[in-house]
């Protein structure tokens, strides 16, 4: 893994490191930071909630940022990305969701070519916000990404992203006019009584039927698309397999329980909900 050193009381510099570490930096006293090129992923929350962090250049061969990478660095005012994001292998670059939630100081971003997908919640509340470049490369904007952006006056879009989540640009300058051109979106959300939710969006365009589509480890086919409903099969998931129908503006329950967990107290409950709008 290598390590790193610390050039002075507030600024971090690795050397011959591949990975940072879930959680690894959270919370730490540190104002700059310039990561090397050697860097490839970043683990969930690596730098979460370091609040004197205010400047950020992140590796050129990056290829992940995990979930919560920098949320509530609340003094981040500017973070320079790669050109481009990619795998080895040379698939898409992953952004994971909540990257940078609640970096409430942050004005500008220019997301990596590459990358194909904004996930959940990626720019949620960054209430400074103003210019944001995509690149021809996105192909989906998943819920609340940049909700709770009051300030964005700008987002550059090569081309229209054939998926956008309904409340993905909530509060935001650009609702009403986003929501106009946007198409429906199949949403499945599992949530449980001891662990935070999960979402997974996929797109309802009519050429997809027949086809598979994946959302990190829930994937589905669709077998109709109309404007009042739509009918898939789950092919992949631990839940909720089987064939389901969903009608427009109705959230409809895919899979419900409720059962004693050892080392936990009173009754759980499991649900899996689905909505298209």
């Amino acid at each position: 893994m290598g390590f790193f050193t610390r050039k002075s009381a507030d600024k971090l510099k690795y050397r011959n490191k591949e990975m940072v570490e879930r959680g690894e930096f959270r919370g730490a006293a540190v104002q700059e930071l310039d990561m090397p090129d050697s860097v490839r992923i970043v683990g969930e929350s690596g730098f979460r909630e370091c609040r004197s962090l205010h400047h950020v250049k992140l590796s050129n061969t990056l290829c992940e940022l995990g979930a919560f990478a920098f949320r509530d660095c609340d003094a981040l005012e500017n973070i320079l990305m790669p050109g481009e994001m990619r795998y080895p292998d040379g698939s898409a670059g992953s952004l994971g969701i909540g990257c940078f939630e609640g970096c409430g100081l942050l004005r500008e971003i220019t997301i990596p070519n590459g990358v194909a997908v904004l996930p959940t919640n990626l720019f949620h509340n960054c209430a400074a916000l103003e210019h944001v470049i995509l690149p021809k490369s996105i192909t989906a904007i998943h819920s609340g990404a940049f909700a709770g952006c009051a300030r964005l006056k700008t987002i550059e879009m090569p081309t229209f992203p054939e998926m956008i989540a309904i409340d993905a640009f909530h509060d935001t300058p650009h609702q009403d006019e986003i929501a106009a051109k946007r198409k429906p979106v199949l949403t499945i959300m599992h949530t449980t009584s001891y662990s935070l939710p999960r979402i997974f969006q996929f797109c309802a365009a009519s050429r997809l039927i027949g086809t598979e589509q994946s959302s990190d480890e829930m994937s589905i086919i669709l077998d109709a698309v109309t404007e009042d409903s739509i009918s898939f099969r789950i092919t992949n998931y631990t839940q909720a397999g089987g064939r389901h129908t969903v009608s427009v503006n109705k959230p409809t329950r895919l899979f419900y329980q409720e059962y004693d967990c050892n080392g936990r107290a009173g009754l759980q409950k499991e649900e899996i909900l689905a909505s298209y709008r």
